[in-house]
């Protein structure tokens, strides 16, 4: 019996020319390439073997998330606004 697995899904992500440079760095010092990185990450998130980190916990979203509750927010632009600059995000 053969041990073969077929990997028949690819997964993709986009960060800045910069933060690739910089994990591609990283990482091979550690003998790895990002994209076994990413799947072993992923063989552990599919596991259940990673800790979730709560973005939130900070000291800056604590405060900002007690700004949003008082009322304290300002309006930089609509939805209409978000979806023109996600759509040049993805045309680039």
């Amino acid at each position: 019996m053969s041990s073969n697995v077929t990997k028949n899904k690819t997964v993709s992500t986009r960060v800045t020319s910069e933060i690739s440079a910089r994990a591609k760095l990283n990482l091979a010092k550690q003998g790895l390439t990002i994209s076994e990185y990413i799947r072993l990450s992923l063989v552990k998130a599919a596991n259940n073997e990673v800790r979730l980190v709560s973005f939130l916990d900070s000291p800056d979203a604590a405060a900002a998330k007690k700004e949003a509750e008082n009322g304290q927010v300002k309006t930089i632009g609509s939805l209409t606004d978000f979806d023109d600059w996600i759509n040049k995000i993805d045309e680039n």
